[in-house]
């Protein structure tokens, strides 16, 4: 195995991302760049210089159309493997795009796998703001729930967390890993997208109520360049990085620049 560099890594990524755009284009699937992907677009026309991943958002349809899509045209046939909850191979709420030809090591996890992209569906939301903040607090503690199914025992920042983990994480396992996708699936679609007036990120929606978008502005597609290539978001990108970043064109202190801690090799 050979080690790559965050360049590699970068290098690997954009290629990725260059056919799984391609792909969802040709099928007629709207894609868009989001999370730190479309911030990087903005900020800096390519990836955060210390980011190592890459991040795109579906319409819940065009998510589930993507997973029967590419089972009939690229399983098999691709160097990159779809691994979603809905094939029953991901401990997460969503989908990644595997790069095959790599292996990731987390010194927090447990679960080896390649290099990849996230790929988020988007729901509905409901118009009341309260509301939209009660759905993401409840899908916090499940999403806490997900973390540390997966998290590596002995590991962790702190001799608290090390410690910790070997209490919560058995029954983190007890509660069901399954039990805590199920909810959170059924959480994200009790909105559904085609009848909702606001969408967002709810399953994984890591930042809150801050991803909600008026769905009016979300289909209207906006063209955004990211390492020299073009790529499709939101025409609402400003306030939705607004939304969960802030001020998003001031770059955080050093201390804030969060990376996965991983260890990647070409195999």
């Amino acid at each position: 195995m050979r080690l790559l560099s965050l360049k590699e890594i970068q290098q690997r990524e954009l290629t990725m991302l260059l056919l799984f755009s391609r792909f969802c284009k040709d099928h007629g699937l709207c894609c868009y760049l989001c999370g730190g992907t479309l911030l990087g677009a903005i900020r800096h026309k390519g990836f955060i210089p210390w980011d190592d991943d890459v991040d795109v958002m579906m319409p819940r349809p065009d998510y589930i159309n993507l997973m029967e899509i590419w089972n009939t045209e690229k399983e098999g046939a691709s160097p990159y493997k779809l691994i979603s909850d809905m094939k029953g191979s991901l401990l997460r709420p969503f989908a990644k795009l595997i790069d095959t030809g790599t292996l990731v090591r987390d010194p927090y996890k447990e679960i080896e796998t390649g290099l990849w992209i996230d790929i988020l569906p988007v729901d509905g939301l409901p118009d009341d703001l309260g509301m939209v903040r009660k759905i993401y607090k409840k899908n916090e503690y499940y999403r806490a729930i997900l973390k540390l199914s997966d998290c590596r025992l002995g590991a962790g920042k702190s001799m608290l967390r090390k410690y910790a983990k070997y209490l919560l994480k058995p029954m983190s396992r007890l509660y069901g890993v399954e039990r805590c996708i199920s909810r959170l699936n059924h959480c994200a679609q009790d909105y559904p997208f085609t009848q909702s007036r606001f969408v967002g990120v709810v399953s994984n929606g890591l930042y809150g109520a801050g991803e909600r978008m008026p769905k009016s502005e979300f289909v209207k597609e906006a063209l955004v360049t990211f390492e020299g290539h073009e790529f499709k978001a939101p025409s609402c990108w400003d306030s939705y990085l607004h939304g969960i970043y802030g001020d998003y064109m001031t770059l955080p202190p050093v201390n804030q620049r969060k990376t996965h801690n991983m260890t990647a090799f070409e195999i």
